[in-house]
């Protein structure tokens, strides 16, 4: 009997390779379907603001609330309206001028994990992470729930 693997579909897939550890934080390298190369983190609070900025670049999933910021600048908080003659989703623009890579094939030293976010809601991630090693899928409610997660697939 052959062994199925688990996969995910999405438009925004980021396969979380996890290559060291040090003081008990990870470091490794976070690829995504639109480049061809890594993107680098050193801890985890790195990988998810890492992950966090290209989840914004993509505008999706789409933040549930809108971000704080601390400055006193003005800043014009109403959404852009997209061009008339392109009503896609900016991820799909995205998509079509890089062309789409297959995420699901990169391996970390220590681990690695395929994370979809589904939803941005309440200041957190909603979603379904892949641990490859084990084949395992799990749904998470949060980005603290994915980092345990994580963090007790590789201590085991």
């Amino acid at each position: 009997m052959s062994e199925s693997k688990q996969m995910l579909f999405a438009k925004n897939l980021i396969c979380v390779c996890i290559n060291d550890n040090q003081d008990a934080d990870y470091q490794g390298v976070l690829y995504h379907q639109y480049a061809d190369g890594p993107i680098e983190f050193n801890g985890t609070a790195e990988m998810v603001i890492e992950m966090e900025k290209l989840f914004d670049e993509w505008d999706f999933p789409q933040r549930g609330l809108a971000e704080r910021k601390f400055d006193k600048k003005k800043e014009n908080h109403s959404r852009p309206v997209p061009d008339s003659d392109d009503d896609r989703l900016k991820i799909e623009i995205i998509s079509d001028a890089n062309g789409v890579r297959n995420v699901q094939n990169k391996k970390g030293k220590l681990g690695t994990f395929v994370v979809q976010v589904v939803f941005r809601q309440d200041a957190t991630w909603q979603g379904h992470v892949i641990h490859q090693e084990e084949n395992e899928k799990i749904d998470f409610g949060s980005a603290l729930e994915l980092i345990r997660i994580m963090d007790r697939a590789l201590t085991k």
